[in-house]
């Protein structure tokens, strides 16, 4: 009977494992190109594990002695068979974890070594802690699985690899999770069945370490060593040995260059910011002197000062930057008219697909991605205090100040980050009432008519600043939306795929937003209060958008810095209604935006704005990705620079104001 039961536990496991094999096999063939070959080997696959896992075959058998204690009895093949397993087995798991995004081929020897040992002692960790091979090896082998599957969806949404920080921001990307297309390819399909048949010949140990005090002490052990390892492995010295990547200019090429565990685990050294060269309290004192005073001129009575409202629109981008390519109609008329009368242009900012915050982060305080760590969000790491910003300078001048995202409140901790920057209120999506929706999302035009609805409550001797994040462009292009209509096409591009349809969604989206802006002008242009108008895009979409137009345009696949700089343009427009003298910035970036918009407004700079408006004349573009200097060139932070000497006036700056608040002069930055 007792055999019985065990046979019958064995059928359901293999059922089990062919069965889920056979859905991922399902799934490849409806999301990924149809193949008959990936078809007939995952066929194969899949019945091989189910006839593994329903074979009786185990490596060990169990005995009981007199005290009916389980005792695993194992003879020389069956020891040698485990050493065997217990070597190349972490081995093959790192193999499979390197092949969801590129190939283990791609690591150096050293450093496939190097990964290699995170592996070794990973497995032993649970081995010993579990006190069974079996037992052991299967929890270790999801770690890296489960991992490496949740980083290649990442890579695909946002363009760039899972950092430590992002640990920070789980919250904010479980809400939006539902917004996005998992899209299972082959290759994916191919990787997990790596990582189920790895299982299941862990499976088949019955191996177990029965005496307490030697198995935990061996598993004190372990710990110790993946301490040891972890912590090593952040060290400068360690890295320089192994011959690691150490540029952040290209996540993607880290990992693959690094190895996804060892890269993941070195950049958490990157938690903290050190101190730039040459550092000092008087230091400091130095630069702000150069730069200026507290205001370049006396301000203003408010009366005479005008609201001021800031948009910050969800991934809207102009994506003719690839090139010109045709269209059922413009894209977004209004905004290029804007910046041919009025002052627009084209800014540079640091992420793309994703990560707004950091856009705002940028624009709001003056503050670069540039000296932080690639995908950082200093949303959740840094800002723990209040902190000067565009919305601290003008509450100090008597501003009302609003914040607006018609989402949830705490996305990238904004519920929290905008009381340190200064902001009396922040309604989030509770605050809207049956509110127009695109795809699920706050349209534009509902959020625009939220700002005219505040405006319109204020007092009327009263100044208003708003910043409104919007929502209506989130990302899920691919995601079907029975509710939405695509109106705005690609005509000369046949057949109609999937990415081609969600890049029509993602245009006609545009085209939403450029009318939901002029409407917005239009009824300010009717009030007799000044009021100026400052919108820009957080980001471009995701590549599998901007792909399409790459390849409709004929751009090519250029890994120059000059091509990568491209991914990152938006466009910006200031209006007002009562006239801007026309303006047009060919290329500067996001930092820069609150000078020029205090300049409109005609309100005197900060010192660190004057600093930041020096400093724009001579490196007009300084985002995460390099430089561009005045010539027009750009540079990676790898190369040589001219300008080191400013770069790290503007370092210091940012690291006193940032990190070293227990010495910041708040006066000089907001």
């Amino acid at each position: 009977m007792k055999r019985l039961n065990i046979s019958k536990m064995r059928a359901a496991g293999a059922l089990f494992v062919t069965a889920a094999m056979l859905i991922l096999t399902v799934l490849a063939c409806a999301e990924d190109e149809p193949n008959g070959r990936n078809l007939m080997l995952a066929l194969l696959f899949a019945a091989g594990a189910g006839l593994f896992c329903a074979s009786p075959v185990k490596i060990g058998q169990i005995i009981k002695n007199d005290q009916n204690k389980r005792i695993v009895k194992i003879g020389v093949i069956g020891k040698l068979i485990t050493i065997l397993m217990i070597i190349l087995l972490p081995a093959a798991a790192l193999c499979s974890l390197e092949f969801y995004t590129h190939v283990p081929q791609d690591l150096a020897p050293k450093i496939f070594w190097l990964n290699l040992l995170f592996f070794w002692i990973l497995y032993g960790v649970f081995i010993f802690l579990l006190g069974s091979v079996q037992a052991g090896g299967i929890a270790a082998t999801l770690i890296p699985m489960l991992f490496g599957l949740v980083n290649y969806f990442v890579v695909q949404f946002r363009s760039h690899p899972i950092v430590p920080w992002d640990f920070l921001s789980i919250r904010t990307a479980l809400s939006v999770s539902d917004s996005y297309s998992f899209t299972f390819t082959w290759r994916i399909v191919f990787v997990l069945f790596a990582f189920i048949w790895i299982m299941l010949l862990f499976s088949k140990s019955e191996v177990c370490f029965t005496k307490p005090v030697p198995r935990l002490i061996t598993a004190l052990v372990f710990v110790l060593l993946m301490t040891g390892y972890v912590t090593g492995i952040q060290r400068s010295d360690v890295q320089s040995f192994f011959g690691m990547d150490t540029t952040l200019f290209t996540l993607n090429v880290l990992y693959r260059n690094n190895g996804i565990a060892a890269a993941f685990l070195g950049n958490l050294r990157f938690l903290a910011i050190d101190e730039p060269e040459g550092y000092s309290e008087q230091k400091v004192q130095e630069i702000q002197a150069r730069s200026g005073g507290e205001e370049s001129a006396s301000v203003p009575e408010l009366s005479d000062l005008p609201n001021i409202i800031v948009i910050m629109n969800e991934a809207f981008s102009d994506l003719s930057v690839y090139g010109d390519f045709e269209t059922s109609e413009e894209v977004m008329p209004f905004v290029k008219k804007l910046q041919r009368e009025s002052i627009g242009g084209e800014v540079y900012v640091s992420v793309k697909g994703g990560n707004t915050a950091n856009t705002e982060f940028e624009l709001l305080t003056g503050n670069t991605m540039a000296f932080l760590p690639a995908g950082s969000v200093p949303y959740q790491q840094y800002i723990k205090d209040p902190l000067p910003s565009l919305t601290s300078r003008l509450e100090k001048l008597g501003y009302r100040t609003l914040a607006i995202h018609p989402y949830n409140a705490s996305g990238w901790d904004r519920d929290k980050v905008y009381g340190y920057f200064g902001f009396d209120e922040f309604l989030s999506l509770k605050n809207f009432v049956s509110p127009e929706k695109h795809r699920g999302y706050v349209s534009d035009r509902a959020a625009f008519d939220k700002i005219i609805q505040e405006y319109q409550y204020k007092e009327e001797d009263e100044r208003m600043f708003i910043f409104e994040v919007t929502m209506q462009n989130h990302g899920g292009y691919s995601r079907e939306s029975p509710d939405f209509d695509i109106y705005l096409t690609l005509p000369q591009v046949s057949p109609k795929t999937l990415s081609v349809t969600s890049t029509e969604k993602y245009l006609t989206l545009m085209n939403l937003s450029d009318q939901a802006l002029e409407d917005l002008t239009s009824r300010f242009a009717q009030e007799e209060e000044p009021t100026i108008i400052l919108m820009l895009g957080d980001h471009q979409p995701s590549d599998y958008i901007t792909n399409v137009v790459r390849r409709i345009t004929g751009t090519t696949d250029d890994p120059s810095i000059d091509e990568t700089q491209t991914g990152y343009r938006v466009p910006f427009v200031i209006w007002s209604n009562y006239g801007l003298e026309h303006k047009y910035y060919d290329g500067i970036s996001v930092n820069y935006l609150g000078g020029i918009l205090m300049e409109a407004a005609g309100i005197p700079l900060t010192g660190y704005q004057q600093f930041l408006s020096g400093l724009m004349e001579q490196l007009p573009v300084i985002n995460a990705n390099g430089l561009r200097g005045a010539d027009g060139v750009f540079h990676d932070y790898s190369q040589d620079s001219a300008y080191e000497e400013l770069l790290n006036d503007y370092k210091i700056l940012q690291y006193n104001d940032l990190i070293d608040d227990g010495h910041r002069d708040d006066s000089f930055y907001g």
